[in-house]
């Protein structure tokens, strides 16, 4: 409580999983040496869901706190992030998780998640009643 305000210190936020829920990150072949790896490409070239980025915008006007994750890798969080900011869409945070270090966290985590939104129903399974499902590309 602050100056007799009798609302919760700490607001509800939302988590986002990253890949295929809100974007679909490209790869691209590296070569170094006879070798040929994969990379990450520039965000600019991921496949964005549009609708659900303008869900976020939507969260954010509203105040509610939208953080962003992902378990590919911290480039994949790195590049995510830059995206948001030259496109002025404001997120919480983006960052990157082992899944399985995640979902072992929830148990102290929980108390101020209003909810995780994933498109993998099996993932989904291992967030408890935290846990939504959507469609790609869909409103949340």
């Amino acid at each position: 409580m602050q100056d007799g305000d009798l609302g919760a210190w700490e607001k509800p936020r939302i988590l986002l999983v990253l890949e295929d829920c809100l974007a679909r990150p490209a790869f691209r072949t590296q070569r170094q040496g006879l070798k040929r790896t994969s990379v990450l490409a520039d965000p600019d070239d991921w496949d964005w869901a549009i609708t659900s980025v303008k869900t976020i915008m939507r969260y954010a006007y509203n105040s509610v706190p939208c953080e962003i994750i992902t378990f590919l890798s911290q480039e994949a969080a790195d590049l995510a992030a830059v995206w948001f900011n030259r496109y002025d869409i404001e997120v919480a945070s983006v960052e990157y998780y082992s899944y399985s270090h995640f979902c072992r966290s929830l148990t102290w985590r929980r108390n101020n998640i209003q909810e995780i939104i994933d498109t993998d129903p099996e993932r989904v399974l291992r967030y408890g009643q935290l846990g939504r499902t959507i469609l790609w590309d869909s409103e949340f």
